[in-house]
């Protein structure tokens, strides 16, 4: 969940190196995003009792991810306001995830079979158009503006494993779905409510 850090860093990041504005409203749909996804984990943190071994490891490869992340997304807001095509970053970027994918063979790779490997080339080609999407909404909306937005990925992730799992949503998730929606709704531009 600390990768859910990414979009405070990318606000943070699009203020200080794109200098967009930091406004009050957009600094409360942040918070509200960071809320909702904090109430998600609760449940999560009051079972643990002390960490374990590798939490610190996994904490701070979490704040890692967070840092990475908001990094690459302010590159892309960058890329598109230089008048770089959505459809070229998005290829670019699968090409250096491939090229840094193929570092782990020897790391004990397992060939898909036909049904996984189906599978694998039908998320690649979602989080393709899913780039390229997100992309060109950098083209029309700064980083601090969008970085809300990123919370909403936790609904999804529910709503997907009610759908496919039958996992009910617990009311946990209903209030931290609540409070990232709003931030969410906070973060609209004022003429679009």
């Amino acid at each position: 969940m600390l990768s859910y850090l990414a979009p405070v860093m990318l606000a943070l990041l699009g203020w200080a190196y794109l200098g967009e504005r930091l406004t009050t409203r957009r600094v409360a749909s942040i918070a509200l995003g960071l809320s909702g996804g904090a109430v998600f984990c609760l449940p999560a943190f009051a079972s643990v009792g002390a960490l374990s071994d590798g939490a610190a490891l996994g904490l701070g490869l979490g704040l890692v991810t967070a840092a990475l992340t908001a990094g690459a997304l302010v590159q892309v807001r960058k890329l598109t306001l230089a008048g770089e095509g959505a459809g070229a970053i998005a290829f670019w970027f699968a090409v250096t995830s491939a090229l840094g994918g193929l570092g782990t063979l020897p790391m004990g790779w397992v060939w898909p079979g036909p049904a996984t490997g189906g599978l694998l080339i039908c998320t690649g080609l979602a989080g393709g158009i899913a780039h390229i999407l997100m992309t060109l909404s950098f083209r029309h909306a700064g980083a601090v503006a969008l970085a809300p937005f990123e919370y909403i990925s936790v609904i999804w992730a529910v709503a997907f494993g009610f759908l496919f799992f039958a996992e009910v949503p617990s009311g946990t998730f209903l209030a931290a779905g609540t409070l990232i929606l709003a931030g969410a709704y906070v973060a609209l531009p004022s003429k679009t409510r």
